[in-house]
């Protein structure tokens, strides 16, 4: 049997291209092995319960000691729970889960696989950190049938595991490392949260696309997937969690890696905030929403006339394919040639936003960079820019405004359908309903 590493697609022959997913030179062949090798994990009350008997109390939150942790993952771990942790080399993974898990070694058991290092490799790095710990166990160790071995002789209740891409099952005859090894282990480690009560964490390695490396079907099988981002050259680390059984997905958390290790960031301003000078041309402050939480961002444009044929289009941060549609809106419904332009986007603080909110601060960067006309930075705009220039409504007004009251700005600019719903605001609200409008601003 050929399976796609990627989506977990099953073909009797070997394809170049997955008809599932899309992606080439993905298909591994995996002989299955007879009945009676693989192990099961009997899980603790394997009883049916009757729906209305069970209460909301029974769900134990477990505190990580992590604040922005705890929070993201909607106020603390699950028993049971097995998260899955995933970033490009060097971004703060394991230093994260170290932290973590010294914490949480003042709750309980905690061990920590290292498969990547040695004991003492792990624990000059949590000396260098300044980490206080007290039942923390550190077992080098890379096949998980030997850790299933240890947790049943002594009964942790949190297990880290660095990661899986290195582990293995010792009674799979898959290559260590593939897709049918990484699914395999992951199963495995599923049944031990689940079937010994306690909380997994996994460090997944990311591949050039950015997504977690193996089978598609990991994130399927964990309860909490998250991805740790950063920029090149910057100190901040945005922890994004992009599925979670037991709360609220779509919310981040901000750290600083410092020289004592990752440190929660509570003031977003200093990081996603602009410089305290009051005008500048190609600026502008827009207020998004990453899950529940507000965060005030200035978006930069730069517009210039191009030198070759070909002109040139760049987004950082900002999808591409939105970036082009508002170019094509602008000079459609404004008048505006970008034909012989080349224009660059960039969002400051290395975020990556999808707000659909965020349109109308992005054109008027594009707007003002091409005029060459400044933007006062005491103005927050909001606002979704519609195919035809119509300025749209937007999700949670009242929380935005909420957060821009907190800074030192003026007033700001939002949809006209928004203004029925705007309680009594400290700043001057001023509703628009046309791209056109955007102009007297400049």
């Amino acid at each position: 049997m050929f399976i796609c590493a990627n989506c977990g697609y099953q073909s009797l022959k070997w394809l170049g291209k997955c008809p599932s997913c899309g992606m080439w030179q993905s298909f591994e062949e995996k002989v299955f092995e007879k009945e009676g090798k693989s192990i099961q994990i009997e899980r603790k009350n394997s009883l049916p319960f009757l729906a209305g008997e069970i209460r909301k109390e029974d769900l134990k939150r477990i505190p990580s000691g992590i604040k922005g942790f705890d929070e993201l993952l909607g106020g603390g771990l699950v028993e049971g729970e097995i998260v899955l942790v995933g970033g490009e080399p060097g971004v703060g993974k394991s230093t994260l889960l170290l932290e973590v898990g010294a914490s949480l070694s003042f709750k309980g058991k905690v061990l920590y696989i290292c498969a990547e290092e040695s004991a003492e490799q792990v624990k000059l790095r949590a000396e260098r950190l300044g980490l206080n710990y007290k039942e923390l166990y550190l077992f080098p160790e890379t096949d998980l049938l030997k850790v299933y071995e240890e947790i049943k002789r002594n009964r942790y209740d949190f297990l880290i595991v660095d990661s899986i891409q290195v582990v293995h099952l010792s009674c799979s005859e898959a290559s260590s490392g593939g897709a049918s090894q990484i699914r395999e282990c992951a199963n495995f480690l599923t049944q031990i949260a689940k079937g010994c009560n306690i909380v997994v964490f996994v460090v997944g390695h990311v591949t050039k696309e950015g997504i977690i490396a193996g089978p598609k079907l990991l994130e399927h099988i964990v309860d909490c997937v998250l991805y740790f981002e950063s920029e090149v050259g910057s100190n901040f680390r945005i922890l994004r969690i992009t599925k979670n059984r037991f709360g609220p997905a779509g919310e981040i958390a901000v750290f600083e890696m410092t020289s004592r290790g990752i440190k929660e960031t509570a003031n977003l301003g200093r990081i996603f905030l602009p410089h305290k000078d009051k005008s500048i041309t190609g600026s502008s402050i827009v207020c998004i929403m990453e899950g529940r939480r507000p965060i005030i961002v200035e978006l930069q444009a730069l517009v210039s006339k191009s030198s070759f044929g070909m002109v040139k289009r760049r987004s950082l941060g900002f999808d591409f394919n939105r970036f082009s549609l508002l170019l094509a809106v602008i000079e459609k419904r404004l008048k505006i040639n970008f034909s012989s332009e080349d224009v660059f986007f960039n969002v400051s603080g290395g975020l990556r936003i999808n707000d659909p909110s965020a349109d109308l601060g992005a054109a008027l960067a594009i707007i003002s960079s091409y005029k060459e006309k400044e933007i006062t930075l005491d103005t927050v705009f909001i606002g979704e820019v519609g195919l035809s220039g119509e300025i749209r409504p937007v999700a949670n007004i009242n929380l935005r405004i909420k957060e821009i009251e907190h800074w030192d700005f003026r007033r700001i600019v939002i949809p006209e359908d928004n203004l029925k719903e705007v309680k009594e605001s400290k700043l001057e609200v001023i509703s628009i309903v046309s791209l056109k409008e955007i102009l007297k601003f400049l």
